[in-house]
């Protein structure tokens, strides 16, 4: 009976240890998508890396790395609508047709990789890859692919049709408010000078242009460029070193290092970069003084050298703890300083009308320096929680800046028509200190459920402040004293606390809908420390909604239809209570009642085999604020001031690929711009249409021998912003890049700005003023670029075959 009972157990527990593995068996089969990659028709292809990329905005969701055989399973993805992404060494990279996938078991077809070398008779030409892509929601840019290695960021920017650079203000299919992610981790507005400064094409693997944003990042963002690094695959150490100089009318030198060292489950990564050169201005114009019935008009002629020199140092280091759960911290830390040498020399001419014979000449010699000093400080945690596809991100950044401005005259002479000297005018030193501080964090949920509903959650706190103090000094015969009209103490502060919730639902198999909604609550305050008084004290409680409906017709034919309200408040620059003297009839000053502004965007678009790429937008925009002259006496005050904008726009991109080695694409951007402005002071202000336009070409050709030829160009026709008529302008380069030792010395041979056509400026009829200024900023430039490649250059020592894929092969659950 006892062995009956014993026999029995065994059987009970054998018949339960079978169920369970063939429920085992049976779950594992369910939710994987399989397939295999073959280097020839025969042969599979070992230790190719597959990843499952999501239609709508092509972020990575899943990844595999092939077996020996060329076999890959992609385990545990949700329901959706996908396309796959292959790389493996010696063949080009290939994207599937997107595809849906309903869950349970799925076997796509062998897909069959293309060496990447096309031998044409003994020529030996390489097959590129595709610098420029357009999808829904991005411009992305492979600039790994490029030949920008050895340009800064802020040069590549320039390069690129869809992008306009004016300074440091940089605006991506006209719309302002940049937000930088470098490696996924947000970067502060007061870093945005030294990462397009510092950081060189040889760092960056690609870079992501995303102009419809959703509600996770801040309601102040029109455009999120999102910049991902380059992390080598092998184990060890690897890194490059390059070195760039070009020649204008000045010259600039550019050097830097990059390092990575990577083990099983972490990897660091050093950047050391080194800027020094000149930068030169010109800047050249008028303006009309209409003042108590009688009209003065100075012809100005300004030019400016301003020698500089700034180092910097960027590093990081991830961790993985376990397959579920990543640590990493960055830091960044630049130093400008602009030397005593600069020198800018300003001549302003009086005359009874423009062009017009000289009356008297305002001579004003004088010399900028100072430094600026930004560090950044970022740590990031990722947890993938224990249910399928849901995570966790956390992110803690500081950022301290300091900064000092000082522009001293040597003289300021007025002149009589012969050059005969009427009398000297006071000399004068103004000397700009700031201290900030900007501390943020931010958690994210991503949480998938069933029946293809996506939700994704948020918090965000951000505290900034800003101390400054404008002070301008006057040559005495006891040195420089303090002229405590032109001199003040500020102290700025925000607070920013938001939150928000996404939602994205699969509605079926082509549609998808992304609702969101962020809210944000402001603070705002701006202390005059020097008069005792409040010069701002504002707090905003603001709702911004975002909407997002995607729709396939076919495979080949997406349509996206969007809305987003933004926000963009007035920083410390321009709402602080100052008067800067820069010259006896210039003067520029702060507005503390300057009012944010408030923009609404509805946006229809197509893609078309991700080649064609069309949107029609339609923009209001509340509030708008640009710097307008006013005149009082003889002395022009520069102010900035708010006024309203609407506009209707058309942006078309083509991508074409004409043979293996010639590709390239063509884009167009027009928009209709209604403008208007009404101030206490001044009488509604009728200003008439205006139509915005800007094309751009470029193309890529692999050339025999291993040579790449890249040439582009864009054109802006001039346009009405406002009350501001600005200048067209053009930009073109035509860059050559080959390769020596074996292939680990990389040159690049550029040539910008061909036609001298990169300027800035325009004509201000506003108020009682008329000016006409074009700057030009010494863009016509031949450069010389190495970068040379050591440490490991093949993946052959690598037997654990995870090659250093962990950020793929750590999403798969």
């Amino acid at each position: 009976m006892k062995a009956r009972e014993k026999f029995n157990t065994r059987k009970h527990w054998l018949t339960l240890t079978v169920g369970l593995i063939l429920m085992g068996s049976s779950l594992q089969a369910q939710d994987v998508i399989s397939g295999k990659v073959l280097e020839k028709e025969n042969a599979g292809a070992p230790f190719a890396t597959v990843t499952l990329l999501d239609v709508t905005d092509s972020t990575v969701v899943k990844g595999a790395i092939t077996g020996e055989d060329g076999q890959y399973h992609i385990k545990q993805a949700l329901p959706g609508r996908y396309f796959l992404a292959v790389s493996s060494v010696g063949y080009s990279r290939y994207y599937s047709q997107a595809f849906f996938y309903e869950g349970n078991q799925l076997e796509l077809p062998a897909i069959v990789l293309n060496e990447s070398a096309k031998v044409l008779g003994e020529v030996t030409v390489t097959a590129q890859r595709q610098v420029m892509e357009r999808k829904a929601d991005r411009y992305v840019m492979n600039v790994a692919a490029s030949t920008f290695q050895s340009d800064n960021l802020q040069d590549i920017l320039q390069a690129l049709p869809f992008v306009q650079v004016k300074g440091e203000e940089i605006t991506v299919n006209g719309k302002g408010g940049v937000l930088i992610l470098l490696d996924k981790v947000q970067m502060p507005g007061a870093t945005l000078s030294t990462v397009l400064g510092s950081m060189t094409g040889d760092e960056i693997d690609n870079i992501e242009f995303i102009t419809n944003p959703s509600s996770r990042y801040p309601a102040s963002v029109s455009t999120v460029i999102e910049i991902t690094t380059k992390k080598s695959k092998h184990y060890g150490l690897t890194g490059s070193a390059r070195l760039t100089a070009s020649q204008g009318v000045k010259g600039k030198v550019l050097s830097g290092t990059s390092l990575t060292y990577r083990k099983e489950k972490w990897v660091a990564n050093l950047n050391l970069n080194y800027n020094a050169g000149i930068s030169y201005s010109e800047n050249s114009g008028y303006r009309v003084l209409n003042t108590n019935g009688e009209k003065v008009v100075l012809h100005q002629d300004l030019s400016s050298s301003l020698m500089s020199h700034k180092p910097s140092v960027r590093g990081s280091f991830e961790y993985t703890i376990d397959k579920n759960n990543v640590l990493g911290v960055q830091a960044t830390t630049s130093y400008g300083r602009t030397m005593h040498s600069s020198l800018t020399q300003n001549r302003i001419r009086f005359a009874s009308e423009v062009n017009g014979a000289t009356d008297s000449l305002l001579s004003t010699d004088f010399s900028d320096a100072g430094y600026n000093l930004v560090q950044n400080y970022s740590v990031f945690y990722n947890h993938k929680l224990a249910a399928k596809g849901k995570s966790f991100d956390m992110v803690f950044t500081y950022t301290p800046a300091q900064r000092k401005e000082k522009t001293e005259m040597h003289f300021q002479n007025l002149s009589d028509e012969q050059g005969g000297l009427i009398r000297k005018l006071r000399t004068v030193r103004n000397i700009n200190t700031s201290q900030a501080d900007i501390l943020v964090g931010q958690m994210d949920w991503n949480l998938p459920y069933k029946n293809n509903l996506n939700l994704a959650t948020g918090a965000k706190i951000t505290h900034s402040s800003n101390n400054t103090r404008p002070t301008q000094e006057v040559l005495t015969s006891d040195g420089f004293v303090p002229e405590r009209a032109f001199s003040f103490i500020n102290e700025f502060e925000e607070n920013i606390t938001a939150g928000y919730l996404t939602v994205d639902k699969l509605v079926n198999k082509n549609t998808n809908i992304s609702a969101g909604l962020r809210a944000e609550y402001a603070t705002m305050r701006v202390d005059n420390i020097t008069s005792g008084t409040r010069a701002v004290d504002r707090s905003f409680l603001d709702f911004f909604p975002t909407l997002m409906i995607q729709h396939s017709l076919t495979d080949d034919v997406q349509l996206s239809a969007n809305y987003r309200r933004t926000i963009q408040r007035p920083g410390f620059q321009v709402l602080t209570p100052f008067r800067t003297y820069v010259d006896d009839f210039t003067i520029t000053e702060g507005n503390p009642g300057l009012r944010p502004k408030y923009s609404n965007s509805y946006s229809v678009n197509t893609v078309y085999k991700g080649n064609l790429y069309v949107e029609v937008e339609y923009r209001e925009e509340k509030d708008v604020y640009t710097q307008l002259p006013e005149a009082v006496g003889d002395i022009t005050i520069w102010k900035d001031r708010n006024f309203d904008l609407s506009s209707y726009s058309l942006v078309g991109n083509y991508g074409y690929k004409i043979t293996p080695w010639w590709s390239g694409s063509v884009f167009a951007y027009g928009a209709v711009f209604n403008s208007a402005i009404e101030t206490k002071d001044f009488e509604a202000i009728s200003i008439p249409k205006s139509f915005y336009h800007s094309v751009g070409l470029e193309n890529t050709f692999s050339l025999p021998g291993g040579l790449r030829l890249e040439t582009s160009y864009k054109y802006t026709g001039p346009f009405r912003y406002g009350l501001i008529d600005i200048v067209a302008n053009n930009f073109s380069r035509v860059a050559l890049k080959g390769d020596l030792l074996n292939k680990k010395l990389q040159y690049t041979l550029a040539v910008t700005d061909l036609f001298k056509g990169d300027v800035t400026g325009g004509t201000i009829n506003a108020f009682n003023v008329n000016t006409n200024l074009t700057n030009y900023y010494d863009g016509r430039r031949i450069q010389l670029g190495f970068v040379y490649k050591f440490g490991k250059n093949t993946v052959k020592g690598a037997q654990n075959k995870k090659l250093g894929n962990e950020d793929v092969l750590n999403r798969v659950e």
